[in-house]
């Protein structure tokens, strides 16, 4: 069946995966056609727990990648996904538009700054408040430091690339997004935002999965994507696109 398909030119390999890795996943599918001929590689790029969602109503799919292992297990209770494996880290930073008056960590919780977030229920999110709540602790920032930022959130984004956009289009002062979607970016809205960094004793432990979907039409080639990604040749486009390599 799957030489058949091949030889047909209609083999059809559909990913999805969270929007952090559009960049990243974008060139790892066109490495995957170019190794498998014949081979095309969609992509379905959203918030995590969004495509948890549409795999549980039934959206065809052969590879579900995940910003987090709370929506990869969530799909593993309800029998979407084999066994699922990490491949990838990360770690969050601030991004701020040039006409803010943001230019530390500590700027986050001034009366009047704008911040966006993802919401609570995305990967990024949920990440992003963790760390939040660790910067309390620092001495540099102190206990209410979160509560101050979170009373600054002017909007809750469904994914990471939203708030990116938004922050670089000027619609707030500073959001918080994925070292990977700043790394390697050099587009219009990469050149109108500031990047700032974030404490690394407060950052979550970020940890992508990735698993074939047990629906998928094309096991053989599923199974066939995730050994790329988690090769050797796949973490290394990971690498240049921001992200930590397989923990």
């Amino acid at each position: 069946m799957f030489s058949v398909l091949l030889a047909a030119g209609q083999a059809v390999l559909t990913i999805f995966a969270a929007a952090s890795l559009h960049a990243a996943f974008d060139e790892l599918g066109k490495q995957f056609s170019t190794a498998h001929p014949g081979v095309h590689v969609r992509f379905n790029y959203d918030g995590s727990q969004v495509l948890e969602l549409q795999l549980a109503q039934g959206a065809q799919a052969d590879v579900f990648a995940s910003a987090d292992e709370t929506w990869m297990d969530a799909a593993k209770r309800q029998g979407l996904i084999t066994a699922a494996t990490p491949f990838a880290t990360n770690s969050m930073v601030i991004v701020a538009s040039h006409v803010s008056a943001v230019r530390t960590a500590a700027d986050l919780a001034h009366a009047g700054v704008t911040v966006l977030l993802c919401a609570d229920a995305v990967p990024c999110g949920r990440y992003a408040r963790e760390l939040l709540v660790k910067m309390d602790a620092e001495p540099a920032f102190g206990s209410g430091f979160s509560a101050a930022v979170l009373r600054n959130v002017v909007s809750n984004e469904q994914n990471v690339e939203d708030v990116f956009a938004k922050v670089g289009l000027g619609a707030a002062d500073c959001g918080i997004v994925y070292h990977s979607d700043v790394a390697s970016r050099s587009d219009t809205v990469a050149s109108a935002i500031r990047v700032i960094g974030l404490p690394a004793q407060a950052q979550p432990a970020i940890i992508y999965p990735i698993a074939p979907v047990k629906a998928s039409s094309s096991p053989q080639l599923a199974t066939a994507f995730v050994a790329f990604v988690r090769s050797a040749p796949g973490q290394a486009v990971l690498r240049r696109f921001g992200f930590g390599t397989k923990p």
